[in-house]
């Protein structure tokens, strides 16, 4: 008896460690403080890009007066990996036959009606990584806002945080109009 429970113990102690469970955190604001870029929560960069050691980087529209851009790479990596890109294009570079071209080669999935027209889709970059993206943008094509999210962060659904963060920003970067 001795000898069996000696090898169920080392039998459990040998097993491979079960997966961790997925991570379930929303990402609350995310333009919550303490901020990047003088709006993105860093808060949920860092539960969506699982970065913790990270730079961030902002440019601005308008003489520094309308937020244009956030990027979030990785601290000390050579390559500088990226984690997160939010971009706002005032005028969008992209047509109506564009956007639509992009959604149909990346198999895009419209975004829910209360979010407006655009769509999320998932794509490999250069390096073979895999990029969770939205873009939205207004019925009348002029502006887009894209959110772009590596996925690596365990156990995220980052096209869902994706979803997120354009669900939260829409409203500050793309619906208010643009200033005269």
């Amino acid at each position: 008896m001795g000898s069996t429970l000696a090898v169920l113990a080392l039998a459990a102690a040998c097993s491979a460690p079960s997966p961790p469970p997925p991570d379930n955190r929303p990402l609350g604001d995310v333009t919550a403080a303490p901020q990047e870029c003088d709006l993105i929560s860093a808060d949920a960069i860092k539960i969506a890009t699982g970065l913790n050691d990270y730079e961030a980087s902002g440019t601005k529209m308008d003489m520094g007066r309308r937020f244009a851009s956030c990027t979030v790479r990785e601290k000390g990596v050579s390559d500088s990996s990226l984690g997160l890109l939010i971009e706002v294009f005032d005028p969008s570079p992209d047509d109506a036959e564009d956007l639509e071209n992009t959604k149909l080669s990346t198999r895009g999935s419209d975004l829910p009606e209360a979010l407006g027209p655009g769509f999320a889709a998932r794509r490999k970059n250069a390096k073979d990584k895999t990029i969770a993206f939205v873009y939205g943008w207004t019925p009348d094509y002029q502006r887009l806002l894209t959110v772009n999210i590596i996925e690596h962060a365990p156990g995220r659904d980052s096209l869902a945080d994706a979803t997120e963060f354009f669900r939260q920003l829409k409203p500050l970067l793309l619906d208010n109009p643009a200033p005269s």
